[in-house]
């Protein structure tokens, strides 16, 4: 079925054309006094319908109850003369429309309002350091990566070529200031010698200023204080 100029009148009225088509149709608009007169029925409509300030989601029921509703109208203006002929046809079928417009432009408006909602929540991870790990026992290679995520501060600790594990040894990150060393993290190695772990900084780890981070060889996971053999170190 081909479409007509004015059947746009609608998408028109809701900013749903694209700019071409707006333009096309404005110029159709000039000439058309049928769209004028509609465009202006619809502009003194919306007058009379209230809005929320909140987009909320309509019942299910709702659209059944109005359609319902301006279908009863219809009946019991039926055997009422209208103004004009035009009139009759124009508002409730109009009001119809518009209404379940409304109701496709509320549920639009709220998918848009949760993606810029998810958008607000995202957050951009920010490369605040990196460095690599210079190995002082064996070959062990490693880096050392303090990332911001949004509020959050962590470190990321990679490293390969690390000795083989034996009973409860396991690799202890430390990050030290003034010589005074604070525990950052614990791991133990794949099959092939790999070991990672993410740190998140509490407010103190966030507000000191690191001067080293570093790696020890440790004979448990309870050390508080270094005890075995450093591993990889740098300065930060």
């Amino acid at each position: 079925m081909t479409t007509q100029p004015c059947d746009h009148l609608l998408d028109y009225y809701n900013g749903h054309l694209s700019e071409l088509e707006k333009a096309q149709f404005e110029k159709h608009l000039k000439i058309c006094p049928q769209c004028q007169e509609e465009l202006h029925e619809l502009e003194q409509l919306m007058d009379y319908m209230p809005f929320a300030s909140d987009v909320v989601e309509p019942p299910k029921d709702l659209e059944d109850r109005v359609m319902a509703g301006i279908l009863g109208e219809e009946k019991r203006t039926a055997n009422v003369e209208p103004p004009s002929k035009k009139k009759t046809w124009f508002l409730p079928s109009v009001a119809a429309a518009l209404f379940l417009s409304l109701i496709g432009n509320a549920y639009l408006f709220s998918q848009l309002e949760d993606q810029d909602e998810v958008v607000e929540q995202a957050t951009i991870d920010q490369v605040v350091q990196y460095v690599d790990l210079a190995a002082v026992n064996g070959t062990a290679k490693g880096t050392a990566s303090i990332i911001k995520q949004g509020a959050q501060t962590s470190m990321v600790v990679q490293a390969s070529e690390l000795q083989e594990l034996s009973n409860d040894e396991v690799y202890q990150v430390w990050l030290i200031k003034d010589d005074k060393p604070e525990r950052a993290g614990t791991f133990v190695t794949s099959k092939d010698g790999k070991g990672s772990v993410v740190f998140k900084f509490n407010e103190e780890f966030t507000k000191k200023d690191w001067d080293t981070v570093a790696i020890t060889l440790e004979p448990d996971a309870n050390s508080q204080l270094p005890q075995g053999d450093i591993v990889l170190a740098s300065d930060i």
